[in-house]
Order: structure tokens, then C-alpha cells, then sequence
């Protein structure tokens, strides 16, 4: 029974695995920029081997962390997110794999079960503190003495000074510096999610707004005012958004996502927005009065226009 699925990334279907591969492995939450050098990596691997070799990314369904920490860290992105900056970045499959599956498989059973017979793994790239098989006991330089293919081991990719690593960018954003977190990205932090109703606070504010969850299991930023650039059906339009609780207006509410675009008109509810998120302008704050915070709502969406 096939344990990994194979997904063609030029289709973004199931596809029966390449007759070869060159693997780039780990768990690639967020896919920020030391990860693309992963990437980059294997690709050059992948010409020096032959040109029918394929390049795929060897990942996990949902993170480890779900099954082996006690409060697993928010995702940096959706497992769709995932697949389509893999296919940006040129690889040609991912290989996805249920965690539970593999987590009690011996380092050597991994290696031959897993990477040879499910993946047709001729070459493999990963990062010096890539970990496998039962209890995390495999490590990179097992791998590259036991794959019996050729192995690139990545050392930490660095960015004033300190590696580049899923726990800074989630630091970064759990501040609210969202301009450092895109830095180590590679690209601005964002999620996509469909308009939901809310309760018309903004248009009796003069400033209308779309509403939206973060989706389960992401990551919230620092609750505050941010500008924004949100998708719309392949067109892209400049945002106020505010991440919180609206402390002006509502008593314990559930974090919500509210987002005002420039010079935008139409029935957006159940439409699937990109939003993506450029720089905090201000962090969310309680006001006297609904005057006070709409004279800052207009204050905001100017310091958005002129970003």
C-alpha cells in the first residue's frame, strides 16, 4: 500500500510517481527563503544527475509538531499555499506523507520503504538539522551515508547574522513586524480565506469592510491596523486591515480579520480573498468614542493610500 502521495505540481492532481527523483526534504512551514535555497539546491543536483530526473519536494500532510508537542506552533501557511510556492520555485512534484504513518519507521526502513521504493529517490538535498525515522534518530549525515545516492547537507542560511528559521518569521509576526517577517519570507505573510457576513460596523462608520477568519491553525498576527495587498479575482487592490477583537465596538469577541480596499466597489460575500500583509501601522487600541476611531479609520486608510 502506497504510504506517500504523489502530486503533480504542473496539474496540482495525484500522479504516479517520476521513474526518478531528486528529494528535497523537510517540513518547509511557510517555504521562506533558507528553504528555497533548499530548492534552488536541488535543482542544481537534479542537472548534474540527468535531465529526465524529476525534482520533487518531500513533505508531511500537516507538521509533526501536531503529534509530538504539546502546543504545536501556528502554520506560516495552508498546505495549499505549500504547493503552489513549491510550483513557483520550479519543482516538478510534491511527496506528501501522512506523519503517523512514518513516525515509528527505523531510519534504514524509511530510507529504503519511503525514499527508494515509494519515491524512486536518486538524489537528495536537505538542511544540516533535517531529522528522520523513529524518535527523530535519523539524521542528515546518516542519510547521505546510507541513501547510496548522492546527498547535499545545507548549513544554516543566514540574515544579519542569525539563521533564517520558521520560529524567527513566527516571532516577527507575533510582535506585529511584518516587514521583518517578509524579509525572511521571501514574500509578505498572507492567507486566503472567503468573505463572511459581519455586523455592517464599518459601513455605519463610513468606511465598509470585508470581513474574514484566519484560517484555522495559522497564525495571527499581533492584533493592530496593517496595510495590506489583497487579491480579487487575479487583480490586486491596496487594504486597511485590522486584525483583533474591535474593543471600541464589541465585548468579547472572537479575533477577526476586517479589512477595508481602496477604491473598490461590489458584493464580495463568499469570495475567496487573498490577503497579504505589508506593514503594522498602529496596534489595535480601544477609542472613547465611535467619533474618535472613525477619524483614526480615515487616518488609516490615508497612510494605506499614500504607502
Amino acid at each position: 500500500m502506497a504510504l506517500v502521495s504523489c502530486v503533480s505540481l504542473s496539474t496540482m492532481t495525484e500522479s504516479p510517481p517520476p521513474a526518478a527523483s531528486v528529494l528535497c526534504l523537510g517540513n518547509f512551514d511557510g517555504v521562506h527563503l533558507a528553504h528555497r535555497s533548499l530548492l534552488e539546491k536541488a535543482k542544481k543536483l537534479r542537472s548534474r544527475l540527468s535531465a529526465d530526473t524529476a525534482c520533487g519536494v518531500f513533505c508531511f500532510s500537516a507538521s509533526p509538531a501536531e503529534y509530538l508537542a504539546k502546543n504545536p506552533p501556528a502554520y506560516l501557511c495552508t498546505h495549499a499555499q505549500k504547493l503552489e510556492i513549491f510550483r513557483a520555485c520550479g519543482m516538478d512534484y510534491a511527496f506528501v506523507v501522512d506523519f503517523p504513518a512514518v513516525r515509528h519507521m527505523s531510519p534504514a526502513d524509511f530510507i529504503q520503504q519511503i525514499l527508494k521504493e515509494q519515491c524512486n529517490c536518486v538524489g537528495a538535498v536537505c538542511g544540516f538539522n533535517f531529522r528522520f525515522g523513529k524518535q527523530g534518530s535519523g539524521t542528515a549525515e546518516l542519510l547521505k551515508q546510507a541513501l547510496s545516492a548522492p546527498v547535499e547537507i545545507q548549513d544554516a542560511v543566514l540574515q544579519d547574522g542569525e539563521p533564517i528559521s520558521s520560529t524567527r518569521i513566527r516571532k516577527c509576526l507575533l510582535e506585529g513586524n511584518v516587514k521583518a517577517a517578509t524579509a525572511l519570507l521571501g514574500r509578505p505573510y498572507s492567507f486566503s480565506a472567503p468573505v463572511i457576513h459581519g455586523k455592517h460596523l464599518g459601513h455605519r462608520l463610513g468606511a465598509p469592510t470585508i470581513n474574514q477568519r484566519i484560517p484555522d491553525k495559522m497564525l495571527v498576527p499581533a492584533h493592530g491596523v496593517y496595510i495590506t495587498d489583497c487579491e480579487i479575482d487575479g487583480r490586486r487592490f491596496r487594504g486597511i486591515t485590522n486584525v483583533g477583537v474591535r474593543p471600541t465596538v464589541e465585548r468579547d469577541a472572537q479575533v477577526n480579520c476586517e479589512t477595508y480596499l481602496l477604491d473598490f466597489e461590489g458584493d464580495l460575500y463568499e469570495k475567496e480573498i487573498l490577503v497579504a500583509f505589508l506593514e503594522r501601522v498602529r496596534p489595535e487600541r480601544q477609542f472613547s468614542s465611535q467619533e474618535e476611531l472613525q477619524a483614526q479609520i480615515h487616518r488609516d486608510i490615508e497612510a494605506a493610500r499614500n504607502y
